[in-house]
């Protein structure tokens, strides 16, 4: 297979909205061929009909050991991100998961920022850029970023991502002029194109197309970005 791209639907503290078609995971698997070795017999039937039985063995694994792995980080903000009981990684800062200290979303009127909330790995055989799709009530108001104060911060859309390489996650919210209580987000597509298959019809406008997949309008979809 000459190319792949792999897209991730997730809910932010929703996860019975998930996209019901193929249960928040999409394979779109791109152009490729397979050559057979063959000899044509002219002038003979040598058979009329062939039923030919072969494996094909294919796991859904968790969101952590997929190939495209979504693993919750080892840092302190870990605790605003769970796994459902799909195993499928989600965000959650909402009432439905208060902190210890008894918060329970973001400041109105403000900017607050978390990083590395989660990580975004390629485990599969290929490198792929990455990018983010949202929705939701305020989806310009929350966006996703790598990095941190001693690296710098990057926002997500088009990194390269090589084999076994992770991508840091954080997210950034500005709340000017919005009162409490507010629902910012709804859900998050992750999507990671290989290299090899990335082109004019994958390229940031292109991306949205994808979201017909979902029971949503495309024009619902924000792409993340600066």
């Amino acid at each position: 297979m000459s190319a792949s791209v792999l897209a991730t639907e997730d809910c932010v503290g929703r996860p019975t909205t998930c996209h019901p078609l193929m249960n928040r995971r999409h394979f779109l698997l791109g152009s490729g061929s397979a050559a057979i070795g063959a000899t044509a017999l002219i002038g003979t039937g040598a058979f009329t009909g062939v039923v030919s039985k072969r494996s094909a063995k294919i796991s859904v694994a968790h969101d952590r050991d997929a190939y495209l792995g979504l693993k919750r980080s080892d840092g302190p903000n870990r605790s605003f991100v769970d796994y459902d009981r799909k195993n499928h990684l989600r965000i959650r800062m909402d009432r439905k998961n208060p902190t210890e200290g008894g918060g329970v979303g973001v400041n109105s009127d403000s900017t607050s920022w978390f990083d590395n909330l989660f990580h975004i790995c390629n485990q599969g055989k290929e490198a792929a850029k990455i990018f983010i799709l949202k929705s939701g009530p305020e989806p310009d108001r929350v966006t996703f970023y790598h990095g941190g104060h001693d690296t710098g911060y990057e926002i997500i859309g088009g990194q390269t991502l090589e084999v076994s390489e992770c991508l840091e996650v954080g997210l950034f919210t500005h709340t000017k002029s919005i009162k409490a209580p507010q629902r910012l987000l709804d859900h998050v597509i992750i999507i990671a194109v290989a290299k090899s298959a990335f082109g004019k019809e994958t390229r940031p406008k292109k991306l949205l197309e994808s979201v017909e997949l979902t029971d949503k309008d495309p024009d619902d979809w924000v792409l993340n970005g600066p």
